[in-house]
């Protein structure tokens, strides 16, 4: 994955908060076809060919913005302006999540394994000795890969004592799971959107900015322009995402507009009862191991590649579809938008009538920008208990679900955590049905570090967990880990 400190990163919040700008001050229609311009002015430096291609991608990145599936609507004929116009009468959330960007792909090329410079043709030569398909070749002295043989197994690489031999990735090919990421014939990125599970993984490894996700900020900007009840459900892992507590980022969500503010904690609650009460009866009735269903992409993983793992998750429902339930009896009337870190989470609340949209913290920033809200200079306290479930904003870190788990058993429960799906991880869990591991509950994570990595975040990851951390909430390793595996 690409660190979260990027160029592409910084240009795209730009570009968020330059929209909703525009939108909030009324003139969005009549500006939106200058901002390329306004953005990408003349005298810039490009990092990419020309400063035409850079305004080009600034296009493309509204158009995302606006909820448009650039693979299938893409019209340079047809002005930003009207895009705008068609996505502020959207109702629902846009699917499919993610879309491909032709132009700004770099057709990188196909994976391989080089051998540099740094070779010094040893006498051990461990690279020809364990290559199993004798790939590996000396040409005066020095090692060469034959790339017709080459498998890519990586064993070279691996044992070289002088880390002569480097790996070349796709890099949006080789964070995908599944393998729906792909080339076509033109040499350009494809999504198998019937084999992706929205994990965002390659959206987020993507260096040139090629695959972008489609936003409904601008619907969720308008119900606030409109002033409609509104309630934020928030997620765990918004703690740590800005600076100043979680009162005060509470307060600057009612700043933007927000009727109510909900954590989505209070539903992890009884995502983690039900689970405890669940994993109980499976050991009971020696069932075998169980696993979480928290993790939308970890869900879409086994309807789509592992049905064989369908009958071991957990029948609880997400947290969000909880918390959801609960805010629908409190204000039938209101519209529900999910704030989180996961843009999987927008394909899981197309199935809940009740959630009307989904924003990433990544836009929730944007917002925050937008109307000019510094959130650490919000006076804030928190008024309401939530002793019940302040250990469930856990649930946004590694063994954070399982730990919730194990504090509402009655009986000790062995458990295994998965820290970030990858195609390796794939392979494990297909062989779980002819050799299950041998606990009472798999924790399963798609992003490794937990809801706190996801692809909408605003912070890395281990800034935002010192923050937690200095609040003294959610901590990890609350509960002793002895005698418990992890993967």
């Amino acid at each position: 994955m690409l660190e979260i400190n990027n160029q592409y990163t910084l240009m795209k919040r730009r570009i968020d908060a330059e929209v909703l700008k525009a939108y909030f001050a009324d003139t969005l229609e009549a500006v939106v076809d200058t901002l390329p311009i306004h953005i990408i002015p003349r005298e810039r430096d490009p990092n990419r060919c020309c400063v035409y291609k850079e305004r080009a991608m600034v296009r493309y990145r509204i158009m995302a913005l606006l909820g448009v599936d650039i693979d299938r609507d893409d019209d340079e004929y047809k002005p930003l302006a009207r895009y705008v116009g068609e996505a502020l009468s959207a109702e629902v959330q846009p699917l499919p999540t993610l879309t491909t960007i032709t132009p700004g792909c770099s057709g990188c090329p196909d994976e391989q394994y080089r051998i540099t410079d740094s070779c010094r043709g040893c006498f051990a030569r461990p690279c020809l000795a364990n290559c199993p398909k004798d790939a590996i070749v000396f040409t005066n002295g020095r090692a060469r890969i034959v790339e017709e043989r080459c498998i890519k197994c990586g064993k070279c690489l691996d044992v070289c004592p002088f880390h002569a031999v480097i790996h070349v990735p796709v890099p949006c090919e080789a964070s995908c799971p599944v393998g729906a990421v792909h080339k076509n014939d033109e040499g350009f990125v494809e999504i198998d959107h019937e084999a992706c599970i929205d994990c965002g993984h390659c959206a987020q490894s993507c260096p040139f900015g090629a695959i972008a996700e489609r936003s409904s900020l601008i619907h969720v900007a308008r119900m606030l322009k409109e002033k409609v009840p509104v309630v934020a459900m928030v997620a765990p892992a918004i703690e740590g995402q800005f600076p100043g507590s979680l009162a005060q980022i509470k307060a600057g969500l009612v700043a933007l507009g927000f009727t109510k503010v909900v954590e989505v904690a209070e539903g992890a609650h009884v995502t983690a009862l039900h689970e405890a009460r669940e994993v109980a009866e499976r050991m009971e009735a020696h069932a075998g191991f169980m696993t979480t269903s928290c993790c939308p992409a970890y869900m879409e993983l086994v309807d789509r590649h592992i049905p064989s793992l369908s009958a071991r998750r957990s029948t609880a429902l997400s947290p969000m579809a909880y918390t959801a339930r609960q805010c629908h009896d409190q204000m039938p009337d209101a519209k529900l938008v999910f704030i989180g870190p996961c843009i999987a989470k927008k394909v899981e609340a197309r199935k809940i009538p009740s959630i009307s949209m989904v924003i990433t913290f990544a836009e929730l920033a944007a917002l925050f920008v937008a109307r000019d809200i510094d959130i650490k200079e919000i006076a804030a306290q928190e008024a309401s208990d939530s002793s019940l479930y302040a250990d469930c904003r856990g649930f946004a870190c590694p063994q954070g679900v399982s730990q919730s788990v194990l504090r509402r058993s009655d009986k000790p429960v062995q458990t295994m955590n998965i820290n970030g799906v990858d195609k390796k991880t794939v392979r494990l869990m297909r062989s779980w049905e002819k050799r299950p591991p041998e606990v009472d509950l798999v924790e399963v994570m798609c992003c490794e570090g937990g809801c706190m990595a996801g692809p909408g975040v605003v912070v890395n990851p281990k800034i935002a967990m010192r923050l937690r951390q200095g609040a003294d909430v959610a901590r990890v390793g609350t509960i002793p880990l002895g005698g418990k595996k992890h993967v």
